[in-house]
């Protein structure tokens, strides 16, 4: 059993509080904010030991590892703009309705959508 430090407290609060995406940088730049004086490899090393136990998600987009809480529908949608990441919540895209759907056991997936955010493009 893993010991559950101040920090892990620390990084799952500031990712649960965030509709949006964040990668370990900016994670780590609102600990800074914060007044929290955590190193960058501590960032890292927790945000893989959270995602391990399962208690936030973590996607890819061009090589940069993005955290967000669990659960996570894996679909999100990236501003071309500013790059923003917002989630969407897709209720029947789970992972046991597409293991169904394919017949097979899907382990992981993901679905991308791009266009431009409200911020950007308010006249949308």
């Amino acid at each position: 059993m893993q010991r559950w430090t101040s920090q892990q407290s620390l990084i799952l609060g500031i990712i649960y509080e965030t509709e949006h995406f964040l990668s370990a940088e900016q994670t780590h730049q609102n600990l800074m904010q914060r007044g929290e004086n955590i190193g960058m490899a501590t960032v890292y090393r927790n945000l893989r030991k959270l995602v391990g136990q399962g208690l936030i998600s973590e996607v890819c987009w061009k090589n940069v590892n993005y955290y967000t809480r669990h659960p996570f529908s894996n679909a999100f949608f990236v501003c071309e703009k500013c790059e923003k990441m917002i989630r969407i919540d897709i209720p029947i895209a789970d992972q046991t309705y597409l293991s169904n759907e394919v017949g097979m056991p899907v382990k992981k997936w993901s679905m991308v959508f791009e266009g431009t955010c409200r911020e950007c493009e308010p006249c949308i």
